[in-house]
């Protein structure tokens, strides 16, 4: 296989950005540009983070790096806050910007703290009772199965689990033989954190449609990533966040509740902006109803400046563009499987390799006879500075790699070659 010619792999891990010109390099002209196929395009858009230029870190998949705008945004809100006494009261901002990227309109929006705050909203607002079965997959993060299996403890809901498939259509298959009568929920990941496989959401709702379920998808991973719109892929409940592929500052995450579900949905926690009514001095003391959108699952005091720094990194992902964003990523990710599968029978590919089911992140093990090999090698690249996620839970064993806009091919023929290295 040819390779593509850029930079060396030290002149890139050599590379300092000049941080004095950031207000001056990164206008909207440098991001409107044309020339993304050329590398020093994605160059220059590395030089708006403060990662330290040794770290090869391929692991947006836990957490994405949040660019110099991004920083200076929330370190000026918390500057408000201090220096003027100013509150941050709720405003619609992060709610607009979500919903424009994701197809919603905003009313339908909930500001949560994580993904998993979104996922107990849809877990325990949905009416179960003993019995009824709710569908998810092997390859679920704790915080999406644990609400779940926490309610099957204590109502006696039913959780299953269906396999994935090598492809989009044997994972909706694999899905559909999983259902009966008694499934009323199919709550399934986007992108699993496992391996990265894109599962086929819309065709799965659409499936739960005509079953009369109730589909519910965690999407912690494709913000930023891909594009994607929820009323295409006709969920009823979508809930991610920003602090991943959108590079926003950890703990903003969001739910989108589809306007007919809203009223549907059991709301147990309340407080300010779930409500607009309330009368302590009345006897009996009164609560008015729950505001008729997304903001009462959006309740009590939040920190602005965080919802701050998360608008800017919607921001500048939207002047960026999410089409060349998710090119360039997926580029990437491809580039690193294609290598892989050069290895042959020593690497398993736990990534399809069907164009639908893959995005930007590759899961794979290796085949050297050792008893623990893919762990290992993950804390060797880590001694090395080079930053990957290993996958342990439910025995799922495998190395995940993250490619975003700002890691390049040859921070990843650094990775290859390690791998390469441990091969023998």
């Amino acid at each position: 296989m040819q390779r593509r010619k850029f930079l060396s792999a030290a002149a890139l891990l050599a590379f300092k950005p000049d941080f004095s010109k950031a207000g001056s390099l990164f206008t909207p002209s440098v991001f409107e540009s044309n020339d993304e196929d050329n590398e020093a395009y994605w160059k220059e858009l590395r030089g708006m983070f403060t990662l330290e230029k040794e770290k090869v870190f391929l692991n947006n998949g836990t957490m994405g790096i949040m660019s110099i705008p991004v920083q200076q945004a929330v370190e000026q809100a918390f500057r408000d806050t201090a220096n003027k006494a100013q509150y941050p009261g709720h405003k619609d901002d992060l709610q607009k910007i979500i919903g424009e990227l994701i197809g919603a309109d905003y009313t339908e929006i909930g500001i949560t703290k994580n993904v998993s705050e979104g996922n107990n909203i849809a877990c325990w607002g949905i009416p179960l009772k003993k019995g009824d079965e709710v569908i998810m997959t092997r390859h679920e993060h704790v915080g999406g199965c644990a609400p779940w299996l926490h309610r099957a403890k204590l109502d006696g809901i039913k959780v299953k689990t269906a396999e994935l498939g090598k492809t989009a259509a044997e994972t909706l298959d694999n899905i559909k033989k999983a259902v009966t009568k008694k499934t009323k929920v199919i709550a399934v990941p986007h992108i699993p954190c496992t391996i990265g496989q894109v599962l086929p959401v819309k065709e799965i709702c659409e499936f739960a449609r005509t079953k009369n379920i109730i589909s519910c998808i965690d999407g912690a991973h494709p913000l930023g990533m891909i594009r994607f719109n929820v009323k295409d892929i006709g969920c009823d409940y979508y809930y991610g966040c920003v602090h991943k592929w959108a590079l926003g500052p950890i703990g903003v995450g969001y739910i989108y509740v589809r306007k007919e579900m809203i009223l549907k949905t059991r709301t147990i926690h309340v407080a300010a902006y779930a409500v607009n009514d309330f009368n302590m001095s009345a006897k009996p003391p009164m609560l008015g109803d729950l505001v008729n959108t997304g903001n009462r699952f959006s309740y009590g005091s939040f920190c602005g400046p965080i919802h701050e720094g998360a608008t800017k990194a919607l921001q500048i992902y939207k002047s960026i563009g999410p089409e060349k964003i998710e090119k360039r990523s997926k580029s990437l990710a491809k580039y690193l499987q294609d290598h892989l599968l050069d290895f042959g029978n020593k690497i398993e590919m736990l990534t399809p390799t069907e164009d639908i089911s893959r995005a930007c992140q590759i899961g794979f093990r290796i085949n050297n006879g050792k008893e623990k090999p893919n762990s290992e090698f993950v804390n060797k690249c880590a001694k090395k500075n080079i930053i990957l996620r290993y996958v342990g839970e439910n025995g799922i064993d495998n190395i995940r790699v993250s490619t975003h806009y700002y890691n390049s091919f040859e921070e990843l023929d650094i990775l290859i070659n390690e791998v390469k290295s441990t091969l023998g």
